[in-house]
């Protein structure tokens, strides 16, 4: 575990996996106006996914926080490596 992310305390990590699924919905959407409809579902779904189960998440399994963060930056990173156009950064919220 990142000791950085692991030192967060509960509320953080909801916070932090909170914007990463938010972001995800964002980048979603332009993936789907520029037609990668397959990687815009991808992102939706676990941007949805994410948001309902962020709290226990971030409160119960820690590791396994940082392990779902860890694989929504890959999809965010596939995003950007597709599209470079659109602004990096997360979607505050």
């Amino acid at each position: 575990m990142n000791p950085v992310f692991g030192d967060l305390a509960p509320p953080e990590r909801q916070a932090m996996l909170e914007k990463l699924a938010v972001t995800l919905e964002r980048n979603a959407r332009w993936a789907a106006q520029e037609g990668d409809d397959a990687l815009g579902t991808a992102m939706l779904s676990v941007g949805a996914a994410i948001l309902s189960v962020a709290g226990d998440l971030a409160t119960t399994d820690a590791v396994l926080a940082e392990d779902v963060a860890t694989r929504a930056l890959g999809l965010i990173t596939t995003f950007h490596c597709r599209h470079p156009q659109y602004p990096l950064g997360p979607m505050l919220h």
